[in-house]
């Protein structure tokens, strides 16, 4: 695939500066590090469930005292099964994520994360990795190495014991493909099992105040992003750190961006991709203790992406 023509349009003099600024920060260097979050989605028409691109969640808009990081809670596989109407079931809390579920798979990653794959081929460029807090193994479906990805969140992709009864995960395979009944949005169908006992499965998915989180699969990819670090040190290669729609709600993939960006050990410059011009500041206290270059774009990750490229492709004519 290649960008599409269509973002070749007028652009304001300060964000033509910036787009050539920062198609020739990945021209010239020699390791690139993708730092992703929610708002890398939604150039596939997935949600952020925060801001102005958030997809709530329809059963929310009855509950006013219920949020996404209410929904995104573990306590829901611990409480009593069963259709209700007062919504205080299990069934209720899989029928969240069987919505998702249904989201994410039926949605198409964008090319976005072609042109990303496009750049870890360029000639200058050594090595690659992606670090996304994303669920939606979008990295992964649009052909990116997955030994060269870390899903700091987990992937709705796995499922694990509820308890658990062990470390083991396996995959979905359509596990939360679920009926759920209009009139109470519960799941009606059987609830998913675990394949090594007899209690519920869940998503091996981190989510808020988890502490029965299977993190097997998060340490085996966080071994592959230490050599990635590794292999950077070594060669003693720049490191051009792009971030792409990283929110400040959870702000796990806004402090690892920053974190490499101020590593002694690191030659690092940073793009931070945002559409929301308040999410572009940096921490002082991270800015000062870098030499490298700073780019803010206030652009979603998709047009930055492709207008980036276009760029690109006129530089190497």
């Amino acid at each position: 695939m290649t960008a599409s023509a269509d973002f070749k349009q007028t652009i304001d003099p300060e964000m033509k500066s910036l787009v050539s600024q920062a198609a020739e920060l990945v021209l010239n260097c020699e390791a690139i590090l993708f730092t992703s979050g929610a708002g890398m989605g939604v150039g596939s028409g997935l949600g952020t469930f925060r801001g102005v691109a958030a997809g709530v969640w329809p059963p929310l808009l009855k509950h006013p005292n219920l949020d996404f990081s209410d929904m995104s809670n573990p306590k829901w596989f611990e409480i009593k099964q069963g259709n209700s109407k007062d919504h205080d079931t299990a069934n209720f809390g899989y029928a969240f994520w069987a919505y998702r579920y249904n989201a994410y798979t039926s949605a198409t990653p964008h090319i976005g994360y072609e042109i990303a794959k496009k750049w870890n081929h360029l000639s200058n460029v050594k090595h690659a990795f992606s670090f996304t807090s994303n669920i939606d193994g979008h990295w992964i479906k649009s052909g990116w190495d997955e030994s060269l990805t870390l899903e700091c969140h987990g992937s709705i992709h796995y499922m694990q014991c509820v308890k658990p009864c062990c470390q083991r995960i396996w995959e979905t395979d359509n596990a939360l493909n679920l009926q759920v009944d209009p009139k109470t949005d519960c799941v009606i169908d059987a609830l998913p099992k675990c394949s090594f006992c007899t209690r519920l499965a869940r998503p091996n998915v981190l989510m808020f105040g988890d502490g029965l989180y299977v993190d097997t699969r998060s340490n085996e990819q966080s071994e592959n992003y230490n050599k990635f670090r590794a292999n950077i040190q070594e060669m003693k290669g720049r490191l051009l750190i792009i971030e792409l729609g990283a929110g400040t709600a959870v702000p796990t993939v806004r402090m690892e961006s920053e974190a490499m960006y101020k590593d002694p050990e690191l030659a690092a410059d940073f793009i931070r991709i945002n559409p929301l011009k308040e999410h572009l500041f940096m921490n002082h206290f991270y800015e000062n203790r870098s030499k490298g270059r700073l780019l803010g774009i206030p652009l979603d990750a998709l047009t930055a992406l492709t207008m980036i490229d276009n760029e690109i492709a006129d530089k190497v004519k």
